[in-house]
C-alpha cells in the first residue's frame, strides 16, 4: 500500500500536535459525484454520474499505473466485475498519477488499454476526485449501495474474500431473490509477514521523495536538485536507499543519466535488496527509446529470474529498453537471500524513478 506525501508530512509534523488524521471518506458518507469535466475512460467519450448509478453496488477503486500494488489487485476486480456485473453491480476505476508523467492523459489512457480494464475509469489529472474522497493511498477502495451511500472501504492490497463477501451482501440487499450461492469465495490468506518472505521496502530515487520519503542516497555528495552530478564511487551501502556513480541529474521524480557508461567513465545506479520480485518505474529523457543494462551481483540476470521487461544481448548482457514511462519487471523468483542490483545506462536519457518489491505470497497476478 503506497502513502502519499501529503499523508506522511502531516504524519510527521502535525499529528503530534494536533487532533487525530482524518482519513478517507467514512462508511455511511454519501459517495461524491464525479466532476462534470472528468477525463473518461472506456465509454466512448460518454461521462458517467453517481446519480445515474443508483439502484446498482458501486465499486470506486483509485489506481495508479506504476504501482504494482494496485496491479496485483486487478485480477480480483476484473473477477468481481465478470461476476457481478450483470448482476448489478458497476466498477469505476479513478487514475491519480504518483510520477509527474502519470498525472498525462495520454499515458493513461496507454495504460488502460495495456492492463486490459473492462471497466470504465477516470484519467483525474487534476486530482479532483482524488481530493474530493480524501484519498491518502494506492490503492483505495470503496464500496457504494443502491442510494449512493458508501458502505465499505479498503485500503490497499488484500482481504478479497471479506470485500466479495460484502458485495455480495449489498447486491442482496436490493435484489433478495438474487441466489449468489454458485460464486465461491476463497478465504483470505495473509499477503505479508514471516511465512511469505522478506521483502525490501519501496525505493524513491527523486529527489522530491527519495529525499524526504524511503529513498536514502548512500553516496556523501547527496542530493543537489534540479542540477548535474559527478558522483564518486562509494562503497557504502544503505538499508532503504540507493547509490550512484558518474553524471547524474538529480530531479525531481528520477535520476537522469547524463551520459553512457563506459569501462573509462562508469556510470550506474543501484540498490541492495531482499525479494521474491524487483519492479524499476523508469522514464526516458529522449525522444527515441534507451536501454540500460542490468547487472545482479555484477552479472547478467540469470535466464530463471528474468523479468517480463528483460532482454539479452549478443554478448549474453541483460538489460531493459525503457520505450515508455512505466513500471518494469526486473527480476521474479528470487532466492531469500540479499543481493545488489545495478542499472548501467547504454545512452544518455535514462531516468531512474522507484524500485519495488514482491514476495512468494504476492505472485499470482497478471504481468501486463
Amino acid at each position: 500500500m503506497k502513502t502519499t506525501l501529503r499523508l506522511l508530512f502531516l504524519t510527521l509534523f502535525i499529528v503530534p500536535f494536533a487532533a487525530p488524521l482524518a482519513a478517507e471518506l467514512t462508511p455511511g458518507t454519501p459517495a461524491p459525484e464525479f466532476p462534470s469535466n472528468a477525463i473518461w475512460l472506456g465509454t466512448d467519450g460518454h461521462s458517467i454520474s453517481m446519480k445515474s448509478m443508483r439502484g446498482k453496488v458501486v465499486i470506486v477503486d483509485f489506481w495508479e499505473y506504476t504501482c504494482i500494488n494496485c496491479i496485483r489487485t486487478f485480477p480480483h476486480l476484473k473477477q468481481w466485475y465478470r461476476r457481478y456485473h450483470d448482476l448489478g453491480l458497476d466498477i469505476i476505476g479513478v487514475h491519480k498519477g504518483e510520477f509527474a508523467f502519470a498525472s498525462r492523459a495520454a499515458n493513461v489512457r496507454r495504460a488502460y488499454l495495456r492492463f486490459k480494464l473492462p471497466y470504465p475509469s477516470i484519467a483525474d489529472v487534476n486530482d479532483q476526485v482524488w481530493m474530493d474522497y480524501d484519498c491518502n493511498t494506492w490503492p483505495d477502495t470503496f464500496l457504494i449501495d443502491g442510494k449512493g451511500i458508501i458502505r465499505y472501504v479498503h485500503q490497499g492490497e488484500g482481504e478479497y474474500g471479506g470485500f466479495e463477501h460484502e458485495i455480495q451482501k449489498l447486491l442482496e440487499e436490493g435484489h433478495p431473490e438474487l441466489d449468489l450461492s454458485r460464486f465461491s469465495i476463497p478465504p483470505d490468506h495473509p499477503l505479508f509477514g514471516p511465512q511469505c518472505g522478506e521483502e525490501s521496502q519501496e525505493t524513491y530515487i527523486g529527489y522530491a521523495r527519495g529525499s524526504l520519503w524511503g529513498g536514502e542516497i548512500a553516496n556523501p555528495q547527496g542530493f543537489h536538485p534540479d542540477e548535474v552530478v559527478d558522483y564518486k564511487s562509494t562503497s557504502k551501502r544503505v538499508t532503504r536507499g540507493f547509490f550512484v556513480e558518474g553524471e547524474w541529474r538529480n530531479e525531481a521524480d528520477d535520476f537522469e543519466a547524463v551520459v553512457a557508461s563506459t569501462p573509462a567513465n562508469p556510470v550506474k545506479l543501484g540498490i541492495d535488496y531482499k525479494g521474491r520480485d524487483v519492479y524499476a518505474v523508469l522514464n526516458r529523457g529522449a525522444s527515441h527509446p534507451v536501454t540500460v543494462t542490468v547487472l545482479r551481483d555484477g552479472k547478467p540476470i540469470p535466464k530463471a529470474m528474468r523479468g517480463k521487461d528483460i532482454r539479452v544481448d549478443k554478448d549474453g548482457k541483460t538489460y531493459i529498453e525503457i520505450d515508455a514511462p512505466r513500471m518494469y519487471y526486473v527480476v521474479t523468483k528470487e532466492d531469500a537471500g540479499k543481493h545488489e542490483l545495478v542499472f548501467e545506462p547504454r545512452s544518455a536519457g535514462v531516468r531512474i524513478c522507484s524500485f519495488t518489491f514482491g514476495n512468494r505470497c504476492l505472485e499470482n497476478f497478471d504481468r501486463l
